[in-house]
């Protein structure tokens, strides 16, 4: 059974939810957090506790995964508890400030570039005062990074129940790695119903950005794992590494399934794999003291569908042992045979449940939404086909999903009246889903999206008749949308942010680090095909990693591809004016703000049809003319940046390639991409607009047409009698028991895709077929 990254283990609890707010004298805003206190208030600390003080506001992007995140309000103090202690964090000779430093955040330093300040005249200080310790020796860990640009203090002091312990503490400066920030360590023994204080005093200024109690030093425990801790998507051909801690002569490995068993572990547990004297761990040679790891028998095997916990305990001359963190990682593994690019290993539902649905309703039991809102991994399916209706926006917010259209009957779904996207998510797979929403709800819609999501890809769909613009993806990261037919955006469709009769029929303003977008199909859309939506980061600095290779584009209007980004691979694609082209440059780079910061292009191999190409990747560019027109040695490489992922073609290859493949075509293309993708090979348009007499630019959706006919259809009964998404005659035809639903997150031959990824893979045409099976 597949074990996921979202487990609940105390040691190893991910902190996604924002950071909570306790009030005064240590009562939580949340009655949950609240019931909780009052009962860890009475326990020992048992196991270290890690606490990032954070800025209290409703970004995420600051918060430390694997820590309590506490947000600290400003004022002149600030309770709350964790793990058997109330803490209160006061100032001392000033206020208490919470303080961020963008550039930090940006680079990913979630611990050091923020944390609690105190800024004032001579000496000054941080307390933190803890209540409710057991009896006895504690450890105590603090990070010290100056979150504001100016008025760092000198060295910090740190005492302990008025007793310096530790001097002259230098602060690094400009970290944007939390193991390059500053800590300190300190040892102190706790009497029964007494408090502790702890005071971080400095010359005009003081900061903590984080503490951790009950774990070991930190300048003398192993740190920067690779792969790092909570990867879900690890690349592991080589060796397990890390940095040493400070004197270490030895290295104690442990490593195994359950993180409980790992954290608990001792040199005689089955979890420990030897002494090793390099900072390094070679699990393909291992031979551990034991003969089995979750299953698989030395030497390590490790499986796509496991989570593995692993612990390096520092040992240096003397023999002291400075215990290690858990942390964890997943392999990585395609999401489907055929994912490309930087999505290509979302996990999806992997290992998790099958949700079916059963109806063509809103809401409700059966309904597509209730499975799309629902927790924990799931793979959703389709008994029945037809037209779906929503009646608000269906938007995808949970992790480890798939969204299997290719299973619906008969002519598959297509969703109406709003859309369907994703939002903040991670881990999501969507293929074969049709989106065509329409003017219906009297509100400006977009159709579908990946924004500020994570390892997500978009695979086979079919977008059209949005009023906004049919796809975005602005800050989303390692994205794929992959051989997806965008068609037929709205045009003059009373758009409610501008004046009656705006033309707005976009198709997409993409974003991304790195975001793939190849082998899609852009049709009949007035503009932004595409528009490059790279953004700015927390610092202000220009983003957006962009890779753009083998798409067709047909029958735009004044804008093909324009925008901007940090950096942009454009490649291979074929650009095919139509009846409405007014417009033949194929990439206007804009650089009207460069207080965004430099951007940079790769360009080679794009084709206008009948004008120019294929060209570059040097000079002159004929299809490409940037904003303001700059000599294109100031904005072009003239090799790649990154590596693509992707099966490329020529552009001419690419038009043939994904006419061929692509939309929603399974289990059938609908009557209307069929209709598009004749136009796009005549170079011609049935329809034009109602208000703007454009060819092929549709104003309404009734300009060409509407929605067809859609027949209802649904699965027998005993279609899939264990309900595990595998038909019967499938299962039987694979050596499977359909009464049997187990099987189907097993993995019969060990190619990492389980049994259901390969019955809905097979329904792609990416399995090879079985005698007997069924559509």
């Amino acid at each position: 059974m597949t074990k996921h990254l979202w487990s609940t283990d105390a040691h190893v609890r991910s902190s996604t939810r924002r950071g909570f707010t306790c009030g005064g004298r240590g009562r939580p805003r949340s009655k949950v957090w609240a019931a909780l206190a009052m009962v860890v208030l009475s326990l020992p600390v048992l196991a270290s506790v890690k606490v990032d003080l954070n800025v209290a506001d409703d970004r995420k992007d600051g918060l430390s995964r694997g820590w309590e995140n506490w947000a600290v309000t400003n004022g002149a103090t600030a309770a709350c508890a964790f793990g058997g202690a109330a803490v209160t964090v006061r100032g001392v000779g000033g206020t208490l400030r919470t303080e961020v430093w963008r550039p930090g955040i940006a680079a990913g330093a979630t611990l050091s570039a923020d944390g609690v300040t105190v800024r004032g005249e001579g000496r000054v200080a941080v307390e933190l005062e803890f209540n409710g310790l057991a009896a006895g020796r504690h450890a105590l860990a603090m990070w010290h990074h100056w979150p504001v640009d100016k008025g760092a203090p000198g060295a910090l002091d740190i005492a302990v129940d008025g007793q310096v312990l530790v001097r002259g503490v230098k602060l690094a400066a400009g970290v944007t790695n939390d193991f390059a920030a500053t800590s300190a360590f300190v040892e102190f023994t706790a009497m029964a119903g007494k408090p502790v204080v702890v005071r971080v005093e400095g010359d005009g200024a003081a900061v903590v950005n984080g503490f951790e109690l009950g774990g070991a030093n930190p300048a003398l425990r192993a740190s920067r794992p690779e792969p790092g801790n909570f990867d879900g998507h690890a690349a592991v051909s080589g060796p397990l590494t890390w940095q040493a801690g400070r004197g270490a002569v030895g290295h104690l490995v442990f490593l195994g399934t359950d993180s409980n068993a790992v954290a608990r572990a001792t040199e005689k547990s089955p979890e420990f794999r030897g002494r090793v004297a390099e900072a390094r761990f070679d699990w393909k040679g291992a031979r551990p003291p034991t003969s089995a790891i979750g299953g698989v028998r030395a030497p390590l095997a490790l499986s796509h569908h496991e989570t593995y916990f692993w612990r390096v305990d520092e040992v240096d001359a003397r023999g002291d042992v400075a215990r290690g963190e858990v942390w964890q990682f997943r392999p990585r593994h395609l999401a489907f045979p055929t994912a490309e690019g930087y999505g290509r290993f979302a996990v999806g539902g992997r290992g998790g449940r099958v949700i079916e649905v059963t109806n063509l309703d809103d809401s409700g039991p059966g309904s597509l939404r209730a499975a799309v809102e629902a927790e924990g991994p799931r793979t959703v399916v389709f008994n029945v086909s037809g037209l779906i209706t929503l009646e608000s926006k269906l938007v995808v917010k949970n992790p480890f999903l798939t969204l299997a259209g290719q299973t619906a009957p008969g002519r598959g779904v297509c969703i109406r009246k709003f859309n369907l996207g994703m939002m903040g998510a991670s881990d999501v797979i969507i293929r074969h889903v049709r989106v065509r929403p329409g003017n219906l709800a009297g509100v400006t819609l977009d159709g579908m999206g990946m924004a500020s999501s994570d390892h997500c890809i978009i695979d086979h769909c079919s977008i059209s008749w949005t009023q906004d613009e049919a796809f975005s993806s602005r800050g989303a990261r390692n994205i794929t949308f992959q051989r997806t037919l965008i068609s037929e955006a709205l045009n003059a469709a009373g758009h409610k942010k501008y004046p009656p009769g705006t033309q707005h029929g976009y198709a997409a303003s993409i974003g991304g680090n790195v975001g793939s977008f190849h082998h899609n199909l852009l049709a009949h859309c007035a503009g932004r095909n595409w528009s490059l939506a790279g953004g700015i980061d927390r610092a202000n600095r220009h983003i957006g990693a962009l890779d753009l290779r083998n798409n067709v584009v047909f029958n735009w209007k004044s804008r093909a591809t324009d925008g901007g980004a940090a950096r942009v691979q454009f490649v291979n694609n074929y650009y095919k004016p139509g009846p409405a082209t007014a417009h033949f440059f194929e990439l206007v780079p804009q650089f009207e703000n460069p207080a965004f910061g430099p951007q940079i292009y790769f360009v080679a191999g794009n084709v206008m049809e009948g004008k120019h190409g294929p060209e570059g990747p040097r000079g002159p560019f004929v299809g490409t003319r940037s904003r303001p027109e700059l000599p294109w040695q100031e904005y072009m490489v003239t090799e790649p940046w990154f590596e693509s992922f992707v099966t490329t073609h020529s552009a001419a290859e690419a038009y043939t390639n994904v006419l061929a493949d692509v939309g929603c075509n399974r289990p059938a293309l609908d009557e209307h991409d069929a209709r598009v993708l004749a136009e796009v090979r005549t170079g011609t348009a049935q329809f034009k607009g109602s208000t703007t007499g454009l060819p092929g630019l549709p104003d309404k959706q009734e300009d060409v047409g509407g929605w067809e006919n859609y027949p209802v259809e649904r699965r027998a009964a005993n279609w899939d009698t264990d309900r595990d998404g595998m038909p019967d005659a499938w299962e039987r035809a694979r050596g499977l028991n359909p009464a049997d639903a187990r099987d189907g997150n097993a993995d019969r031959d060990g190619d990492g895709f389980t049994n259901l990824e390969e019955y809905l893979g097979w329904l792609c045409g990416e399995f090879p077929n079985v005698k007997g099976a069924t559509k």
